[in-house]
């Protein structure tokens, strides 16, 4: 069942479009992630969903109530909203229980309900403290708290993290997704940070051009995502020119790699026939870096042959750039590898890569 839908959302400020025909359905109970690069519209698009502007065309449907369509808009307050900014936005005068009771009724602002959320989010016996009294991750827990207070729909968040340092931000949007999941809240977190999204949700709607270019399981969207910007901009991608093989494999400067079932994308297009050329992505995480004793020595069969450019470590992991040793093989790659020590720059070495792989018609 799904508990919110948005159909044919457009949205302009003056003679600037932000959203032109956004569609997302989002099932009930699941938590939603909504990513892309600045000025994509995700703020806008969360702002709509909240009732703070209205959509110059389109539907938005919360349940069963239309909140947002031709001669319908209705207000904040009676959408059963609950909406967490990026600072939290604590009213500083206002105790922790104060602050979470602030939406409802006045005689439930002392009650059970306050207690009872407060040991939600970890914030047992904080009521009587005030906002500057808490870190950073604790005003953000009692936020969540006061949104969650109202028992919404749904719960809209808007960069909720992007203040906490790193440990921080790890450690409270790991008790968010928790909080949320233990509630059976509906979710849509609004970001920019492909890593938050891809660990915390359920299913990831990517914005571009004010429409969503995929909205899908985060496995499904950074190892099959629908076209090759899309992979650049989920991670790191190696993006080769290579040519289909047959319809189950694919030939590139890498060797023959298989193919995933229906893995050739070809914008509406039929797919191309052997030997035609296609766009194929391989994540940095599918090579295996092989150093050699002997500069210069032929390539084993299916590996690439090449020399480190630079190599970033991460401590965990290490990011390797490599540089092909012929010319015509083209761009360097980038293959990730798990610890071990560093290779200096100009050390030769052999890529091998494991499939398989998508590709995408050129």
């Amino acid at each position: 069942m799904r508990q919110l839908a948005v159909s044919g959302l457009h949205k302009a400020f003056g003679s600037h479009p932000v959203l032109t025909g956004l569609d997302l359905d989002v099932p009930a109970g699941t938590f939603t992630a909504i990513l892309g690069p600045s000025g994509s519209g995700k703020t806008t698009l969360l702002r709509l969903l909240a009732g703070f502007e209205q959509a110059d065309a389109g539907t938005i449907t919360i349940g069963d109530r239309i909140v947002d369509g031709p001669g319908t808009h209705l207000p904040p307050e009676r959408r059963r909203i609950g909406y967490v900014p990026q600072e939290g936005a604590l009213f500083p005068h206002l105790t922790v229980a104060a602050n979470v009771g602030f939406g409802l009724p006045a005689r439930q602002r002392r009650g059970a309900r306050t207690d009872e959320l407060l040991e939600a989010v970890g914030l047992a016996g904080l009521g009587g403290r005030y906002p500057h009294q808490l870190s950073g991750g604790q005003q953000q827990r009692v936020a969540l708290a006061r949104a969650l207070a109202i028992r919404p729909e749904v719960v809209l968040m808007d960069e909720p993290f992007a203040s906490l340092d790193a440990h921080m931000r790890a450690s409270v949007r790991a008790d968010v997704q928790q909080i949320c999941r233990t509630a059976g809240t509906t979710a849509i977190l609004v970001t920019h940070d492909q890593d938050e999204a891809l660990s915390m949700a359920d299913r990831i709607a990517v914005l571009r051009d004010g429409k969503i270019v995929q909205y899908a399981a985060p496995q499904d969207l950074y190892m099959r995502p629908a076209d090759p910007a899309l992979a650049r901009f989920v991670g790191e991608a190696n993006l080769l020119e290579g040519k289909l093989a047959n319809g189950a494999a694919v030939d590139t400067i890498l060797g023959r790699l298989p193919l995933e079932p229906a893995a050739i994308r070809s914008a509406g297009e039929s797919a191309p026939a052997a030997g035609g050329s296609v766009t194929v992505l391989i994540r940095p995480e599918q090579l295996e870096l092989l150093a050699v004793s002997v500069p210069d020595s032929e390539a084993e069969p299916g590996c690439l042959a090449g020399r480190v450019m630079a190599c970033e470590y991460y401590g965990h992991d290490a990011v390797v750039r490599v540089r092909p040793d012929r010319a015509a093989e083209g761009q360097e790659v980038i293959v990730r590898t798990s610890g071990g020590p560093q290779l200096p720059p100009g050390s030769p070495v052999q890529v091998r890569a494991h499939g398989p792989v998508v590709a995408w018609a050129r």
